[in-house]
């Protein structure tokens, strides 16, 4: 069985650095509380936002909460948005590789803009790979990635992206909304299968 993450386990977890690909339910909420949580802790943030989800009133709130000015947060955040296929693989392969990115990249949508049917699917495909093997080097670079996928529609066809994302990262969380908040349920653990400090919490 699945381990159920509380999200005080989730939030130590993240902190420790790693690769991971959350998917479900409530990403911007996640991914905004999760940025803030970093920039408490003054590293600099790369987000790319190929969801057009990104809301910097919920990391506004991590900071009104942790009784940090907001605009402290926000500065950290080096926002970078795109809305075709072609737009994210530049980013992620030609823009960000060229920068000397030191802290957490997050993507907002990673495998969102590949299910365009307009673009032919192997041309996806191979665009697609090439993603994949950058955010591997920049991870080698940087103090880890983050990857936020919200629910794909069920007619979409080809959903292969989100699995192809999974075998990228070290770990994989299904989030859900629970009765306490927000919760995770552990799907991999680790590129050689590392088990989490501390057990279930």
């Amino acid at each position: 069985m699945n381990p159920l993450l509380p999200w005080g386990q989730i939030k130590q977890l993240v902190l420790s650095g790693g690769s991971f690909l959350f998917f479900g339910e409530a990403m911007a909420r996640l991914s905004a509380y999760l940025m803030g949580q970093f920039s408490l802790q003054g590293k600099p943030i790369t987000l790319v936002d190929a969801a057009q989800s990104f809301d910097p009133y919920l990391v506004a709130r991590v900071g009104r909460l942790s009784g940090t000015p907001p605009r402290i947060l926000l500065e950290r955040i080096r926002l970078s948005r795109a809305f075709t296929c072609h737009q994210l693989v530049t980013l992620l392969c030609e823009t960000l590789p060229e920068k000397n990115r030191l802290g957490p990249l997050f993507v907002l949508g990673p495998g969102l803009l590949f299910y365009d049917e307009q673009v032919p699917l192997k041309e996806r495909q191979a665009l697609f790979r090439q993603v994949l093997r950058s955010l591997m080097a920049l991870r080698e670079r940087g103090q880890g990635y983050y990857l936020f996928q919200g629910p794909i529609s069920r007619q979409v066809k080809n959903q292969h992206f989100g699995r192809e994302l999974s075998r990228s990262v070290q770990w994989v969380i299904r989030v859900n909304l629970g009765v306490e908040g927000l919760e995770g349920k552990l799907l991999k653990a680790g590129f050689e299968g590392e088990k989490i400090q501390g057990g279930r919490g």
